[in-house]
């Protein structure tokens, strides 16, 4: 047993979180890593899906990775005796997706928050330093970087909060970042493991959103994206907005039509739902037959929908803004 499995605050969560397979062993297992690469899930704290079930939702049901994409995951809003609780959710010996063609060099270390905003916890810090210290008395990893030193992520906003200072337990001035992110390049070289839903800038300044990627780029298939690709990525900003001249196909015109208006628990409109829960069923939010009742599988495929794309929205209600972020699911699948 490795020394960081025997931190008291360690939560073991390998294969017990949301999966459809697992990753690919590394060719030299542990002896492959080099690096531990530092992330945070760019998600603030208060949100309702800034919880490792969330992320495994998105991984696996909406990036199509067999696992979750970190090996360890530091989350701040759980204490164990003053310090943030570590979760070991991928078997460090795989290979998992969270750094592109460096994957099998690195070991994906994410603590929970977005640190653009959020503020690093003493109970967090304490926990980086732990495991930073089992790790490096394991042998596992010879240096460490943030997300945006490794190659072809300069641009990303990754990790922003300064992991050496923190490894030498520095409790104050934590707020300058190791590396400021680059200008987001125009164009993207796919890497491993890449979709268009991890490289998409969703919330930072830029504003580059999934539907600019797919708009950007008619002629690539999101689903099938290879290694070496070039995409439109930074010059995508805004290309999915709409202008007057550009007309909308009406609903019924789309395989899976979305109702509008407001559904819940209380709705009787069985068309409507039933649209509901086929689209939801077509994007792998599944929900059970499509019967046309609002029942608690419906309102929890909303719920788990929400976490994903509207964490800040998380009530089991389709509205407006479900439907919309639903649609555009929808066409980036081809629908």
């Amino acid at each position: 047993m490795y020394t960081f499995e025997k931190l008291p605050q360690l939560v073991d969560k390998r294969g017990k979180l949301v999966h459809k397979g697992e990753y690919a062993k590394r060719k030299n297992g542990v002896n492959s890593i080099t690096t531990r690469v530092w992330h945070h899930s760019l998600t603030k704290l208060s949100a309702g899906g800034s919880k490792i079930e969330s992320f495994a939702d998105f991984h696996v049901r909406t990036n199509g990775w067999p696992e979750i994409a970190y090996h360890l995951i530091i989350d701040p809003k759980h204490v164990v005796n003053g310090k943030a609780a570590i979760y070991y959710c991928v078997d460090i010996s795989k290979k998992s997706y969270h750094v592109g063609n460096s994957n099998t060099i690195g070991l994906g270390i994410c603590v929970i928050g977005d640190y653009r905003t959020d503020k690093l916890s003493e109970a967090t810090i304490r926990s980086i330093i732990d495991l930073h210290k089992a790790l490096i008395a394991d042998g596992i990893g010879k240096y460490d970087k943030a997300h945006n030193e490794m190659p072809g992520y300069s641009w990303k906003a990754c990790c922003v909060f300064d992991y050496n200072k923190t490894f030498k337990d520095v409790l104050s001035d934590l707020l300058p970042p190791a590396k400021q992110p680059d200008p987001v390049p125009g164009l993207y070289t796919i890497q491993e493991g890449d979709t268009f839903w991890s490289v998409a800038l969703k919330d930072g300044k830029e504003g580059i959103t999934v539907e600019d990627l797919i708009a950007a780029n008619p002629n690539v298939k999101p689903s099938q994206l290879k290694v070496g690709q070039t995409i439109k990525f930074g010059t995508a900003k805004n290309t999915y907005t709409s202008t007057p001249e550009t007309s909308k196909k009406e609903q019924l015109e789309y395989k899976y039509p979305l109702p509008f208006g407001v559904l819940k628990s209380s709705s009787k409109d069985k068309v409507a739902i039933k649209q509901l829960q086929e689209a939801l069923n077509a994007v792998n939010f599944k929900c059970g037959t499509a019967d046309g009742i609002y029942e608690s599988r419906t309102k929890d495929a909303v719920t788990r929908f929400q976490k994903v794309y509207l964490p800040y929205e998380v009530d089991g209600t389709y509205g407006p803004n479900t439907k919309t972020k639903l649609q555009a699911v929808l066409k980036s699948k081809g629908y």
